[in-house]
């Protein structure tokens, strides 16, 4: 079995090879960079590079689950490389390959964020804002919308909640299943005072046309 010790050393050893990787990416020596987060990769999952690749979130999330509870260190390290790794492609002009790892690296800071264990660990807001910029204006996976939404409400960002509800209600073939949720968030909002909800980016009135409109449309659609 493996000890706390050991992977306190291992997360520090990974920490120290992330300055190489972008020591090498600095001089544009993508391919040594490359190598290295592979094999970090590996160390913290396990899993060969070539494997890794086919796999999707939910099966890397997986691996880094014991008994339902994330490891948010290892998780957030493997956040950090997908990021590098887009960095890396996105310097070389593979646009679409490094927008699926910054996606990637996204959807991890936000399972660590809305599962409350992400004590210790620093600027996970900040790292999540700047991928979300970067994925300004992409069709995001249904399932990742929902994160951002979670999140942008956790957070008390409203005016971003909006920007992931007008995401959501474009999926037509999803949206009996999504009006419900919209209309509880609606109402949880109206419980607000106004003071809290101007501090978030929107206003009661707002809220309740929005409403009334959502609660249009699921009676429209039901």
């Amino acid at each position: 079995m493996l000890t706390e010790d050991y992977f306190m050393r291992m997360i520090n050893q990974l920490l120290a090879v992330m300055t190489q990787i972008l020591y090498h990416r600095e001089a544009g020596r993508y391919q040594e960079a490359q190598v290295l987060i592979d094999q970090s990769l590996e160390q913290l999952l396990g899993v060969p590079p070539d494997l890794l690749r086919q796999m999707d979130d939910n099966s890397l999330l997986r691996l880094l689950t014991t008994q339902g509870e994330l490891d948010p260190d290892r998780l957030a390290l493997v956040a950090d490389l997908y990021k590098l790794e887009g960095d890396l492609l996105s310097d070389q002009g593979k646009e679409r390959e490094a927008e699926l790892d910054y996606q990637r690296s996204m959807t991890f800071f936000l399972e660590i964020r809305l599962s409350g264990q992400d004590e210790g660990l620093y600027d996970i807001d900040q790292k999540i804002d700047n991928l979300h910029e970067k994925l300004s204006g992409r069709d995001l996976p249904i399932e990742v919308v929902f994160l951002l939404f979670d999140y942008f409400e956790m957070t008390n960002k409203y005016a971003r909640v909006e920007e992931q509800i007008s995401r959501l209600l474009e999926k037509d073939e999803q949206r009996l299943e999504i009006l419900p949720e919209v209309i509880r968030y609606y109402e949880s909002r109206l419980e607000q005072g106004d003071e809290e909800l101007l501090a978030g980016g929107v206003a009661r009135a707002e809220i309740e046309k929005r409403l009334q409109m959502v609660n249009n449309q699921f009676r429209e659609n039901g």
